[in-house]
């Protein structure tokens, strides 16, 4: 990228804000339409997180007609300037053939690219990448050890998928309680699989002491959410 005068970077800021203050106002004065216009400028002239936002307007066709084609186009601008989250976009893109041909290669490199800027949510698909063999040699412990950083840094998948790993002994030693507490903090997010799992573990006595009105609350979490499996386990509860 070419060197950008101060006078448009300032320009370009003034433009974003302007774009924020629209696409954050109160419901009622909400203007997706005109924050999507000023946004657009702001990207034009190579405001990166603008860049980044485009894309996912149109990602999810939001103040604009949903175009994959146009998403994938502003996540790379805002890939190749550097940003994370724009990698990470750019490399689901490539993985799920967002606005461009499936890509396992390319989706991986920018993800990996991702990963190395400690995104969470690219920690978490290198760390399923390296559990399931997909695109690289299968490596469960580094796999593990990816998700884990992730979690860490509070991405609720994959706290779900370090809770896994404890629970089945994949790429390091099983330890229930482990996988309770990790189950836990996704389940504290909202993640309907985990809020199930606690349920099963409450109920079972897996790394604590059973508890059918704890495992009730968590299964009743989870059904509400429309998660099949925790709503018969909570009308089998309840029928007892």
């Amino acid at each position: 990228m070419g060197h950008v005068r101060r006078d448009t970077q300032d320009d370009a800021a003034a433009l974003y804000r302007a774009a924020l203050r629209h696409q954050n106002a109160r419901a009622g004065r909400r203007d997706m339409r005109r924050a999507f216009a000023l946004m657009k400028q702001a990207a034009d002239v190579g405001h990166v997180d603008a860049q980044l936002t485009v894309g996912s307007y149109y990602d999810y066709g939001i103040g604009t007609r949903r175009n994959p084609r146009h998403a994938f186009r502003w996540y790379e601008r805002a890939a190749r300037a550097g940003h994370p989250d724009g990698q990470y976009n750019l490399g689901m893109c490539y993985a799920e053939g967002i606005g461009i041909r499936r890509d396992a290669r390319a989706a991986l490199s920018w993800i990996k690219r991702a990963a190395a800027a400690k995104l969470p949510a690219a920690l978490h698909a290198l760390g399923r990448a390296y559990r399931y063999g997909e695109g690289v040699r299968k490596n469960a412990k580094r796999g593990f050890g990816l998700e884990l950083q992730a979690a860490r840094r509070g991405d609720p998948e994959a706290q779900f998928s370090t809770g896994w790993c404890y629970s089945r002994g994949e790429g390091v030693a099983a330890n229930p309680r482990q996988a309770l507490a990790w189950y836990s903090r996704a389940a504290r997010q909202g993640l309907d699989d985990a809020q199930y799992n606690l349920g099963v573990y409450y109920e079972e006595g897996r790394g604590v002491r059973r508890n059918a009105r704890t495992a009730a609350k968590h299964y009743a979490d989870a059904a509400r959410q429309g998660h099949r499996e925790a709503a018969k386990a909570l009308a089998r509860l309840r029928g007892r």
